[in-house]
């Protein structure tokens, strides 16, 4: 008998877990020699694996996952697991029922299972280290799966020229006292948020996020030099909503901390 499972079920330890209005996020360990008879999920899902290997297997065939395969399964699709004796953990990504009505826009998921080799496609190691380190912040999840859409649907027609990817970036340079959405830039600009995400990032280099984040630390910069305002002013101004944040940001960027920063190059 094949076992369905309905939305957010999964075997194996559930050792964390989040959800937006679009998809739900897991972490799911298994122990040593773990099997999982054959089954299938109602919603279509990514699974990435972070630790260990298995065998996967169908009626007609079966490979071998190893740590770092980025796993598509469509809803429905039938299959049994067999961990080794090492065991795993899984990163899962589960697309809702109405997840592509939070889009308006059409995009297609792959027809069929896919195992993407290992460091195929970065936003998903991105966002698989940021959630184990619980730094996730909701708006980077559906910029990275924004991503990983726009390249599995490069059919999507990009014009020459994008006059409104100046008008983003004059916003992210310009207005630092908040963090700018996706969806907010979007509505400012009139363009979709996938369209606006992937395109961005083709034209630029980096995600919208990315650039955001870099142009807060380069004035965050300018200000711990050429002013004497507090680390939380400078901060806040910047648009963190705590020190805390401010100061992981600052010192993942450049190494030391925005108090070390100002003493180190004032002294």
């Amino acid at each position: 008998m094949t076992l369905q499972l309905k939305e957010g079920e999964y075997f194996g330890k559930n050792t964390l877990a989040q959800e937006d209005d679009a998809f739900k996020f897991s972490l799911q360990r298994y122990e040593p020699g773990f099997s999982i008879s054959e089954h299938y999920h109602e919603n279509d899902y990514i699974s990435i694996l972070t630790r260990g290997t298995y065998l996967e297997k169908t009626k007609t065939e079966q490979s071998g996952i190893e740590a770092g395969n980025i796993i598509f399964r469509p809803k429905e699709y039938n299959h049994s697991n067999a961990f080794t004796e090492n065991g795993g953990t899984c990163f899962n990504i589960e697309f809702k029922k109405d997840w592509a009505k939070t889009l308006d826009f059409k995009f297609r998921l792959p027809a069929g299972f896919k195992n993407y080799k290992t460091g195929l496609f970065a936003p998903f190691y991105t966002l698989v280290h940021q959630f184990v380190n619980h730094q996730v912040v909701p708006e980077n999840n559906t910029e990275l799966i924004y991503e990983w859409l726009f390249q599995i649907n490069q059919d999507i027609p990009i014009a020459g020229r994008q006059p409104w990817i100046a008008k983003v970036k004059t916003i992210l340079e310009e207005e630092l006292a908040v963090f700018h959405s996706l969806s907010s830039l979007s509505e400012r600009i009139f363009v979709h948020p996938v369209y606006l995400s992937g395109t961005f990032k083709k034209k630029t280099g980096m995600t919208v996020s990315e650039y955001q984040l870099e142009m807060k630390l380069k004035n965050a910069m300018h200000l711990l030099l050429n002013t004497q305002s507090s680390i939380t002013e400078i901060g806040f101004g910047n648009g963190f909503f705590d020190d805390a944040h401010f100061i992981h940001a600052f010192k993942n960027k450049y190494g030391v901390s925005p108090y070390q920063f100002r003493q180190a190059l004032k002294s």
